[in-house]
C-alpha cells in the first residue's frame, strides 16, 4: 500500500485542515489493517522551505510503521505557475538564483532527517520526464 500524501494542512485543489498528526493516524490505521508482512509506504511533499509543507506534518511519528517514505523531489517549478519562474524541475541542491529557497531535494531530506526519519527509510522520488517552457 502506498499513500500519496501531497497537501497536508495546506491548499492544493482544496484546503486540508486535518492537523499535523493526521498522517500518523492514517498510517497507523493502514498498518493495523494490513499487518507487518505487507509493505506500507508513502509518497510525500518535498517542500523543504521554511514553514513549508514538510513542517506541517509530523512524519517522524509514523516512520516506525512505514517501510519507507519517498519525498516527491520533482515539480518544484512548472507550467502550472503561469507567471513563472522558469527553473529546474528537480533541483538537487540550492544555487545562486534559486527562485524559492528550500525547493530542493537536499532541503527536503534535511527536514525529514530532522524529524527523526532514518536515512535508510528515505527514498528519492524522481520524475522521469522533462518540462518545457515557451515565451
Amino acid at each position: 500500500v502506498d499513500i500519496d500524501w501531497e497537501w497536508p494542512n495546506a491548499c492544493g485543489l482544496s484546503c486540508d485542515t486535518s492537523g499535523p498528526d493526521a498522517f500518523n493516524t492514517l498510517i497507523t490505521a493502514v498498518r493495523d489493517e494490513f499487518g507487518a508482512d505487507r509493505f506500507v509506504t508513502a509518497a510525500t511533499t518535498a517542500d523543504g522551505s521554511e514553514g513549508g509543507n514538510i513542517d506541517k506534518t509530523n512524519y517522524g511519528a509514523a516512520i516506525d510503521k512505514l517501510d519507507w517514505l519517498m519525498p516527491m523531489s520533482y515539480d518544484y517549478f512548472g507550467a502550472w505557475d503561469t507567471s513563472g519562474p522558469t527553473a529546474p524541475n528537480s533541483p538537487l541542491a540550492s544555487y545562486a538564483g534559486l527562485p524559492k529557497e528550500g525547493f530542493t531535494t537536499e532541503a527536503a531530506f534535511e527536514k525529514m532527517r530532522a524529524q527523526g526519519i532514518p536515512a535508510e527509510k528515505l527514498l528519492l522520488g524522481i520524475g522521469f520526464y522533462g518540462r518545457g517552457w515557451t515565451g
